[in-house]
C-alpha cells in the first residue's frame, strides 16, 4: 500500500481486546465435569475497550463509531464497537470442550464470544468463537485454564452476563480429547507474505492499543492470533527477502536479511477471518496453507478478485507492519515480500518475553553474542521468543540485571539475556 488510502489498512481492525491474563482464584470451584458447574465472569473484572460499566452491565461507551481496528480500510467502518476481555480461570481437570453462554440486551447488531485455553506447554491456544449467543466450543487440545472475550457492536448494546463451564472432551471423557500428548512441530510454520505499512498514529488497534509513532507490532487477517492488549502471546518473526513490489515474490535476495520479532496487536489487512497459517483454516478452505485470500484474489482473480467484504483487492498484502517495524526493524524502502514465522505454532524450547524499561523501545538483535556483531534486526517489547541456546558475550544491563549471557532466538539472531524474562535454562550454544 503505497498511497495514503492503502496506508489506512492497518490501523483499524476492531477497537478491542485486552488485558494481560491474570489467574483468578475461584471461591469454591465445582467439579470440572459436574452438571451445572458454571464459572460466571465478573463484568467488573474485564479489560474494556469501547465499553463502560454502568448499573452492573457493560455498555458501548457512547463515543463516535470506531470502525473496529486499525488495519481495516475506512470504507469498512462499522458501528460503535466494544470489547471485553476477562481474566483467565482455572478448571479442575483437562478438557478440550467448554460451553459458553452470553446475555445481551438492546440493539445488538453484532455479538461475538471467543474462548482460548492454556495448552500443555503453558502457551495459549488460539481464540475460537462460540456459536451465536453461546454453545459448545471445541479447542484443538486439552486445556486446564480458559479465558473469554466478547465483542459487541451496536448503538445501544448492553452485555449483561457471561459464563463458561467445562464439558466432557470431544473423545467422550474428561481429559481424553485434543492433540495426542500436546505434541507439535519443533519449528514454527512459515510463509512468504506481501507486507504493507500501517501508519495511522493515534488510531486504535483491535486489541485496544493506541498506535504510536515508530511502533513495533503487526496485523494479521484473523482474530484467532490476536494478542491481548500489551501482550505478546502471539508473536511472529518477520525477515526480509529482498523482493520488493507486489509482483516480485520470487526475486532473489539482494542483501543479508533483517529480522524483527513482533506481537500481533491488530487484525488485517483486507480480511478478518483468514487464518491462512492454520492447516484447518477458518475460511477459504480450498486455498493452500500459508496463502492469504487477498494474495490469491490479487494474483489469480480468486473470489472474482474481491476480499471477504466484497472489495476489489488492490495488492496481495497478507500482513501489515507498524511504522517502527517497517522502517527501523526491517528497514524496508517500500512494500515488500517478507518471510513470516508464526512462533506460537511450534513447541517452545525455552520461552522468554522481551522486556524493556521504556515498555515501548525494542531490543537490538545482533548477528552474534556481543556488541562486535552487526545489528540484524529488532525484538519488540513483549515479543515472546524461543530461546534455542545461550552463549557468553559482552556484558549488558537491562530490566533483569547485568549479565554476559546472550540468547540465540533465531538463525544468527542474538539478544542480551538482561532484556529477556525467561530462557535461563537454555543449553550452551557451544554444546549443540
Amino acid at each position: 500500500m503505497s498511497d495514503r488510502r492503502c496506508e489506512r489498512t492497518t490501523a483499524r481492525t476492531l477497537a478491542a481486546l485486552g488485558a494481560a491474563a491474570l489467574l483468578v482464584p475461584l471461591a469454591a470451584p465445582a467439579p470440572a465435569f459436574a452438571e451445572g458447574g458454571w464459572l460466571r465472569q465478573d463484568l467488573d473484572s474485564a479489560d474494556r475497550v469501547g465499553l463502560v460499566l454502568e448499573s452492573g452491565v457493560l455498555r458501548t461507551d457512547g463515543g463516535e463509531a470506531d470502525g473496529g481496528g486499525a488495519s481495516l480500510r475506512r470504507e469498512e467502518q462499522r458501528g460503535r464497537t466494544g470489547l471485553a476481555t476477562f481474566p483467565e480461570q482455572a478448571l479442575d481437570g483437562p478438557t478440550d470442550s467448554v460451553d459458553v453462554r452470553v446475555r445481551a440486551d438492546g440493539d445488538v447488531e453484532h455479538l461475538l464470544a471467543e474462548v482460548r485455553g492454556v495448552r500443555p506447554d503453558g502457551m495459549w491456544t488460539e481464540w475460537y468463537p462460540a456459536p451465536g449467543s453461546g454453545g459448545r466450543v471445541t479447542l484443538p487440545e486439552d486445556v486446564t485454564q480458559v479465558q473469554l472475550r466478547v465483542e459487541v457492536e451496536g448503538g445501544d448494546t448492553a452485555l449483561t452476563g457471561l459464563r463458561v463451564r467445562p464439558l466432557e472432551s470431544s473423545a467422550g471423557r474428561p481429559g481424553g480429547g485434543g492433540r495426542d500428548g500436546g505434541a507439535r512441530p519443533a519449528e514454527p510454520f512459515s510463509a512468504r507474505l506481501f507486507a504493507t505499512r500501517i501508519g495511522l498514529v493515534g488510531g486504535t488497534t483491535a486489541n485496544g492499543h493506541t498506535v504510536r509513532k515508530d511502533d513495533h507490532f503487526v496485523a494479521l487477517p484473523s482474530r484467532r492470533g490476536l494478542a491481548t492488549r500489551g501482550g505478546g502471546e502471539y508473536t511472529v518473526r518477520v525477515c526480509t527477502t529482498g523482493a520488493l513490489g507486489p509482483e516480485g515474490k520470487d526475486a532473489a535476495p539482494q542483501h543479508e536479511p533483517r529480522c524483527s520479532y513482533l506481537p500481533v496487536w491488530d487484525v488485517g489487512p483486507w480480511n478478518t477471518g483468514d487464518d491462512h497459517w492454520n492447516e484447518d483454516r477458518e475460511s477459504w478452505h480450498d486455498l493452500e496453507r500459508g496463502r492469504p485470500q487477498a494474495e490469491a484474489a490479487y494474483t489469480d482473480g480468486y473470489n472474482g478478485g474481491l476480499d471477504g467484504f466484497g472489495r476489489k483487492v488492490r495488492n496481495p498484502a497478507g500482513i501489515d507492519l507498524a511504522d517502527g517495524a517497517f522502517r527501523e526493524g526491517l528497514q524496508l524502502p517500500t512494500n515488500a515480500w517478507v518471510e513470516v514465522d508464526y512462533l506460537w505454532t511450534a513447541e517452545y524450547r525455552q520461552r522468554a518475553e522481551i522486556t524493556t524499561v521504556t515498555q515501548s523501545d525494542p531490543v537490538v538483535v545482533r548477528g552474534g553474542p556481543g556488541l562486535e556483531h552487526d545489528p540484524v534486526g529488532l525484538a519488540a517489547h513483549k515479543a515472546n521468543v524461543d530461546v534455542a541456546c545461550q552463549a557468553v558475550g559482552d556484558e549488558a544491563t537491562g530490566p533483569f540485571g547485568t549479565s554476559s549471557a546472550w540468547y540465540r532466538i533465531g538463525p544468527g539472531n542474538y539478544v542480551p539475556a538482561a532484556f529477556a524474562d525467561g530462557g535461563a535454562d537454555a543449553p550452551d550454544c557451544a554444546r549443540l
